[in-house]
């Protein structure tokens, strides 16, 4: 006699089983329309929510048994939520593919059809996206890396841009043919910005990796001033240094130091590397990060001082 509440061999296996069996595949979560092709009803599944065995993440998106999701979690979420054909995109898809380092605000996904919007949900809507310019990674539907670089282009600079092709050729995700033909299957896309990219990391730039070099160059082109290489290596008598701005003919090198370079530890290492670029011929300077970031003005109801 089998035990209350398991079922018996030749019993159907009980609805819980394929729920769990789909939210294992998908980081731990299930849609709507999955639970109501299982068989269940809305209000059964408003009976499983208030019982805390479902755990509404967005609208139509649930986490079953727990609400804790990993950020694989949030991101299949979010292209759950955005509904069939949704694929992760843009900046989330390049922090997926582990070639973005900075902080990505919200979750971008590009879908097929427009959708009310969502909180915490980058929604990108498209007439048409190909085949072969979508995949699964680590369990989560995404753009290819190429169709990544095409849909970057319209958020990101072109050094930003670079960078990411930087960090995609050192994974050996990078592709320029692949890249060429994402390009060609996404009409009416400017590709201007990603041209450029291309040019900067063909030149070996490695593109801006921070927001303090984002904002010195920002100057730079304000200004009307001869744009230097961007990230790129500068050979000494003992080795080549890899510097975050150098303009060969002016033989200029400009170090942005971040907090980071406050350590003694750093600021020895700098030293070193000045003196080498120096023996090489190049004059160094460094700006800190403190001379690019304006403090804010006080606002005058908080100024002590009359006026």
């Amino acid at each position: 006699m089998s035990e209350p509440g398991v079922n018996s061999r030749n019993s159907p296996p009980s609805v819980d089983v394929f729920i769990a069996a789909i939210a294992t595949r998908q980081h731990g979560l299930i849609a709507l329309v999955q639970l109501l092709a299982l068989g269940l009803t809305r209000s059964a599944v408003t009976k499983r929510e208030r019982a805390g065995r479902l755990h509404r993440i967005h609208r139509g998106v649930y986490a079953v048994g727990h609400p804790r999701l990993s950020q694989e979690g949030k991101s299949m979420a979010a292209v759950l939520a955005a509904g069939h054909g949704a694929v992760l995109s843009h900046l989330s898809a390049a922090a997926h593919w582990n070639v973005w380092r900075r902080r990505v605000q919200g979750t971008d996904v590009i879908s097929l059809r427009r959708r009310r919007a969502e909180p915490g949900i980058q929604a990108h809507w498209t007439r048409h996206l190909d085949p072969r310019d979508v995949t699964v990674h680590r369990g989560i539907p995404i753009t290819t890396m190429p169709r990544t670089l095409v849909d970057l282009a319209d958020v990101l600079t072109e050094y930003q841009l670079a960078n990411v092709i930087h960090e995609a050729a050192f994974r050996k995700r990078f592709s320029e043919r692949a890249t060429r033909a994402a390009i060609a299957r996404a009409p009416g896309r400017r590709p201007g910005v990603l041209e450029r990219a291309l040019t900067a990391h063909q030149s070996g730039s490695a593109g801006t990796k921070s927001e303090l070099e984002d904002q010195f160059l920002a100057r730079i082109q304000a200004a009307n001033l001869p744009s230097p290489l961007v990230n790129a290596g500068v050979q000494t008598p003992h080795k080549q240094i890899e510097v975050d701005f150098v303009w060969p003919d002016l033989k200029l090198c400009v170090e942005v130091d971040g907090s980071g370079h406050d350590r003694p530890r750093t600021q020895a290492e700098d030293a070193e590397r000045d003196r080498l670029l120096t023996v090489a011929g190049y004059t160094v300077r460094r700006v800190r990060g403190a001379e690019l970031t304006p403090r804010p003005r006080p606002h005058p109801a908080a100024d002590p001082r009359p006026p």
